[in-house]
Formats: structure tokens, C-alpha cells, sequence
């Protein structure tokens, strides 16, 4: 163990001796973090109403109708759990709770709810609400009936920062494991190191635990930091002041990157050389990068390519990322999530045993 331990010291300390080392596992995806955190991707886009109704009748039915055929607002109808979780992230601007017992002919309140910083647009809503509901209440009992009332929520909505966020954690994890990995290896095999390392006393196993070691602890800090500079940068709530989202987070961080250390030493294991391994490499992380939910949701994509990237090995740790940073969701919560991870870790791990070569 004393010897799998100087060895990870020493691939620490050419770690970040490294200058491409730390453009890959830190400068690279802080830039790409805030970049797109201040830009605001994804945000242009109709306004985006939910609807939760109670009511389930023609009345609700002939409102909701009325509603959506405004074609400068986007209407859901869902739960208030979902919506709940929409708001926070910034893809749902208000929520129209319509009361079980609504219809044309009593003073039932509907109510708009909405957070301060979407007040703009909630009351861009509330107008056009209030105008469908008189048109109606006109054709239906000839009498003009306000029933619309507004409800400011305090409910730290983080918008597409806080999606936007731990899908970058997740994808710097991602490549630093495989990238870092990949080419130290490889350029260890080039120089003869791995040979010359066969002729000592240590064995592979200290070799490659040692290297794991290291690694480990070098993403994990990333991970910390990474968030940290989300927090004091684009102002995002890590699992709504959970101390619990913080474990879930660092559980989520030793399991990707173990996985894709592991899919580091299978890629460098079948490269003899880097003409071979990084043309491997980008071809394995790339479609991760895009069809895995780091940048926006699967939902825009087509249903097949849909159903693939959500079992791509980011896609699991995307989504524990997310879920533990915004919600703070439970680890039981997660489980379908953590055995999608320890699947890719058991395959990759086969793979790499049948590939590993010390030359």
C-alpha cells in the first residue's frame, strides 16, 4: 500500500505540472460554465406557462383551450410536484392553478402563481388570462366575472445556471478521467516507463491503483471547486441549503469518476500510440457531451436518440449531479441513477482487463 501511495504522490505532482492538465480539468469548464451561465442559453423561447387543473371539467377544459391557443404562450399541464421542480429550473415562468370546483357560474378564484424575478411575464400572463376568462364568462352567462388572483412564490429559482451547472461538473469529470488518463498513459507506453516499471518490484496493481488514487482525489477537488465557483459566481443554491446534496454530490463524483478512469485505461490500453487514442477518445466523449443532458434537455431530441443518450455513461451521472445540486434528491431517490453507473463501471472494467497492455 506505502508503494501505491508514493506512486499516486508522483502522478499528482505531473499532474499539475501539466499546463494542459489544468486547462482540461478546470480553466476549460469554468470558462464554458460562466459562458453560458451569463449568456443565457436556451432562454429565448415563447413564455412557458404550466397549468395544474383540479377542476378536470368542460369548463377547465374550454378555459386551458382558450389559453393555448395563444401562440406567444407555451402551456404544460402537469402536477404541482413537476411544476415545482420546473420553476426552480427556470424552464416553467408561472402556474395557473385552476380550483376543483371552477366553472362560469360562482366567484371561485383562479389563481397565477409566479417568483419576483418573473413578474414581467406573469403579468403579461395575468392579462391575457383575464381577458380569455371575461370573453368567456361573456358567452357563457353574460356577465364580466373577475376570478384571477396573483401569488408571488419565494422559491430561489436558479433558471438554466443551476441546470446548467452540475451538466458541466459532470462533463469536466468526464474528461479529466478519460483525457487525463488516456494520454499519461500512453505517453508512458511511448517513453518505455510502463517497461521499464515491469522489471522493478511494484506490480500492476500498485501501478494502477496508485494512478486511480490519485486521480480520485485530483476530480473530487475539481468537483468542490467547480461548484464553489458556481455558488459565488452565477449566485446557484446547492440542494436548496442541504448539507445531504453535498454528499450526494461527492457519492456521484467517486462513482464517475471511477467509471471513466476505468473507460481512460481501456481506451489506453487498446492505443499504441496517440494517433490511435485520441481519435478513440473524442469518439467515445463527444456524443457523451451532447446526448447526455450537459447542456440542455433530452426532450428536444428525437425519441430513439433519446432512449440511447439517456444510457450513455454521463447520462446517470448527469442527472444525480442535477438532482442532488437543485432538489438536494435523496440517495434512495437515486438509485436507478448509482446502478446505471456501477453496470458502465463493471463493463468498462472487463473491457479494460481484456485491453491493458504495458507496451
Amino acid at each position: 500500500m506505502k508503494i501505491a501511495l508514493i506512486i499516486a504522490l508522483a502522478t499528482m505532482k505531473m499532474y499539475f505540472r501539466r499546463s494542459q492538465s489544468f486547462f482540461w480539468s478546470l480553466f476549460f469548464p469554468v470558462v464554458l460554465m460562466i459562458g453560458l451561465g451569463f449568456y443565457g442559453f436556451g432562454e429565448f423561447s415563447p413564455s412557458k406557462l404550466g397549468i395544474i387543473d383540479g377542476a378536470k371539467n368542460q369548463y377547465s377544459k374550454e378555459l386551458i383551450k382558450a389559453i393555448s391557443e395563444k401562440k406567444y404562450i407555451k402551456t404544460e399541464i402537469n402536477t404541482r410536484e413537476i411544476f415545482d421542480k420546473k420553476v426552480l429550473e427556470g424552464k416553467i415562468d408561472s402556474v395557473l392553478v385552476i380550483p376543483d370546483n371552477y366553472n362560469h357560474n360562482n366567484e371561485v378564484k383562479i389563481t397565477l402563481e409566479f417568483e419576483e424575478s418573473k413578474e414581467i411575464i406573469a403579468y403579461s400572463f395575468e392579462d391575457t388570462i383575464n381577458s380569455v376568462i371575461k370573453i368567456i364568462d361573456l358567452e357563457n352567462t353574460n356577465n364580466e366575472t373577475q376570478k384571477l388572483s396573483t401569488k408571488i412564490k419565494n422559491n430561489s429559482n436558479q433558471g438554466y445556471k443551476g441546470f446548467l451547472v452540475p451538466g458541466i461538473v459532470s462533463l469536466a469529470i468526464m474528461q479529466s478521467g478519460i483525457l487525463g488518463v488516456v494520454f499519461t498513459l500512453i505517453s508512458y507506453k511511448s517513453q518505455g516507463v510502463l517497461r521499464r516499471l515491469q522489471a522493478t518490484p511494484i506490480s500492476s496493481a500498485h501501478f494502477l491503483i496508485g494512478q486511480l488514487a490519485s486521480r480520485l482525489l485530483i476530480i473530487t477537488i475539481q468537483t468542490v471547486l467547480l461548484f464553489i465557483i458556481g455558488i459565488l459566481v452565477l449566485n446557484i443554491n446547492i440542494g436548496q441549503g442541504s448539507i445531504l446534496a453535498w454528499i450526494n454530490i461527492l457519492i456521484f463524483s467517486l462513482l464517475g469518476s471511477v467509471l471513466f478512469l476505468i473507460i481512460g485505461l481501456a481506451i489506453s490500453g487498446a492505443s499504441p500510440n496517440e494517433d490511435y487514442a485520441a481519435p478513440i477518445a473524442n469518439l467515445i466523449t463527444f456524443p457523451m457531451m451532447f446526448l447526455s443532458g450537459v447542456f440542455f434537455e433530452n426532450d428536444v431530441l428525437p425519441y430513439w436518440i433519446k432512449i440511447i443518450g439517456q444510457n450513455l455513461p454521463l447520462s446517470p451521472l448527469v442527472t444525480g449531479m442535477r438532482e442532488s445540486s437543485l432538489y438536494g434528491t435523496n440517495t434512495l431517490d437515486l438509485l436507478p441513477e448509482v446502478g446505471l453507473i456501477i453496470l458502465w463501471i463493471i463493463v468498462c472494467f472487463i473491457i479494460g482487463i481484456k485491453t491493458f497492455k504495458w507496451e
